[in-house]
């Protein structure tokens, strides 16, 4: 772990630091647009497979097997975790203009992640049809051996994809040294047009909807093959995108050089992390099993739950993260308690309001996305939602506080207050067992939600990152606070008296959509009349404003915080 208590170097002038921070939002905007771009095309694309493969055995197969690869590299390998590990040391040679080490560094880690991916493809090809086998025993005569033979041809199709994640994942880590994140944001979407025009494909080859004991080799083929196709040329995109930085990627034997060595070393540390987490999303699901209706309810839940941060978190933690380890490198404390704090102030700016909105139209939001047999179990995903709601900005802010450990190549930390926290979230969900119903559900997905800001806490207090009486950063959180306090009347009142008006689902939808925008220009507006710098960066950001902002422009002094924090 890195020292902060050293002396640092002069601290970055007012001006500079607000320069900065509008740089670092435009770039976070610019992820988080594209992210938003990305998530877009895969609801389509799965839009797309229930349309072409329909409600059968033959589109349970497909959906499984392809979720495969994912899990094996952004679950069980760590995934974005542990290619974030990766920028602080390629910033360091960029720094020094040591474009070869940087492409040494990059490839060898690529290298040892590949070489980790094909160590798991042979479990998954043989384990996956096992599963499939094992779900399917109750199924009519003929589809569990039907299913298991395709699993097997597609499982073989698909799982590939694993290595072309770990492109994937190293030349994003490359592009975001760089401060390049256009194209690493918006390449996912390019997979997901790919795959789309795949299943339109065997779609007017073969049509819609047919079974599993029916399908042929070839559509298979095509399905799998496809699919892989369109992830390879994701990547493939990727790759060039690190290319033209400058820095060519190839598969080398990284575990051979001792810079990869200490990088992959951190990276086991990340993936316990990444562990520690699922752990706490399966101890949920677990537990929520208990109520009828109970898992799906906390999973359309969950998927709320992850929007905000995939948004906003993401966006932020990534365009921050080169900015901390150049500071961190040249051990310019100062500036970076400035540009963490920045970072965090943007992160709850901007999930804090989202929180509220979850709460205030829990009840309506779970009667628009409850369909068919799930019509009765609103209240279910709205106790889930409400509950949950808090955690979107614990677990944002950990995960910026996270990359900024790892910007100072500090993977313990993060770990170590991960275990309290899933400690603390596990107890919590323990308790569910002496109630039931609505009850349990909120007790699992609040024991989630307490413990993701118990541990946001811990960990900002760790970066010695701190709202004291009179910081700038504790008055960034009573100005968020109260100006969304003051959203959440108006959000209710609206989306309750517009569900009044209008009616049925698109009524619904449509009341939440206006309560929504009700709350969202009160929240602004608030802001405003506050003189938040959050807006302004914001505003400044998407203006493209960068250049000689007066200091005026920061009233709530966040450009100015690093040297206090440093001292603290």
């Amino acid at each position: 772990m890195v020292s902060l208590d050293h002396a640092d170097t002069p601290a970055v002038g007012a001006s500079a630091a607000w320069s900065e921070a509008v740089s670092t939002t435009r770039d976070s905007v610019t992820v988080a647009l594209w992210t938003a771009i990305s998530r877009i095309t895969g609801l389509v694309r799965v839009a797309v497979v229930a349309a072409v493969l329909g409600a059968t055995y033959l589109g349970n197969t497909y959906q499984f097997t392809n979720s495969v690869p994912n899990l094996v590299y952004y679950g069980l390998l760590g995934g974005a975790l542990v290619s974030s590990l990766l920028v602080p040391v390629l910033v360091r040679h960029l720094a020094a203009g040591d474009v070869a080490a940087t492409a040494r560094v990059a490839s060898g880690f690529l290298g040892a992640a590949t070489a980790g991916a094909l160590l798991a493809v042979p479990v998954a090809v043989v384990a996956v049809p096992l599963v499939l086998r094992l779900s399917t025993a109750g199924a009519p005569a003929g589809i569990s051996a039907a299913q298991a033979t395709a699993g097997t041809l597609l499982v073989a199709l698909l799982v590939p994809q694993v290595v072309a994640y770990a492109v994937i994942a190293c030349s994003a880590a490359v592009m975001n040294a760089r401060r390049r994140f256009a194209l690493a944001a918006a390449a996912p979407a390019l997979e997901n047009v790919g795959s789309i025009a795949v299943l339109m494909v065997v779609w007017l080859r073969y049509g819609s909807g047919r079974e599993i004991t029916n399908v042929s080799t070839a559509e298979l083929l095509m399905l799998g093959g496809g699919t892989t196709a369109a992830v390879v040329l994701h990547a493939t995109v990727q790759w060039w995108g690190a290319r033209r930085t400058g820095v060519r990627l190839t598969l080398a034997p990284g575990w051979r050089d001792p810079e990869v060595r200490t990088v992959l070393r951190r990276a086991s540390i990340a993936i316990l992390q990444a562990g520690l987490w699922t752990i706490q999303i399966v101890v949920m699901l677990a537990l929520a099993n208990r109520v009828p209706g109970g898992v799906v309810a906390v999973l359309i839940a969950m998927n709320f739950f992850f929007l905000p941060i995939a948004l906003v978190a993401t966006p932020v933690a990534l365009s921050t993260l080169p900015r901390l380890a150049e500071h961190a490198q040249a051990r310019r404390w100062a500036a970076y308690h400035d540009a963490v704090t920045r970072a965090v102030a943007l992160t709850v700016f901007a999930t804090v309001p989202a929180a509220v909105g979850y709460v205030v139209l829990a009840g309506q939001l779970g009667r628009v996305v409850s369909f068919g047999s799930m019509s009765e179990s609103a209240p279910l995903i709205a106790a889930a939602l409400a509950a949950v709601a808090a955690g979107v900005v614990g677990t944002a802010t950990f995960t910026v506080a996270t990359y900024a450990c790892y910007a100072r190549e500090d993977a313990w930390t993060p770990l170590r207050v991960m275990i309290g926290q899933a400690c603390v979230a596990v107890s919590i969900m323990a308790s569910s067992l002496l109630t039931s119903g609505r009850g349990a559900l909120a007790v699992l997905t609040g024991g989630l939600a307490t413990g993701a800001l118990g541990g946001a806490a811990v960990l900002l207090h760790r970066l010695r990152v701190r709202g004291r009486r009179g910081s700038p950063l504790l008055a960034s959180f009573l100005r968020t606070g109260s100006c969304a306090a003051a959203m959440a009347v108006p959000t209710w009142l609206v989306g309750h008296l517009a569900s009044r008006v209008l009616s049925g689902r698109a009524g619904e939808l449509a009341a939440v959509v206006l309560a929504a925008v009700t709350g969202a220009a009160v929240y602004g507006l608030g802001h405003r009349l506050t003189g938040s710098p959050e807006l302004g960066m914001l505003t400044s950001s998407v203006l493209r404003r960068t250049r000689s902002v007066p200091v005026a422009a920061d009233p709530g002094g966040l450009a100015s915080l690093g040297a206090q924090g440093a001292r603290s």
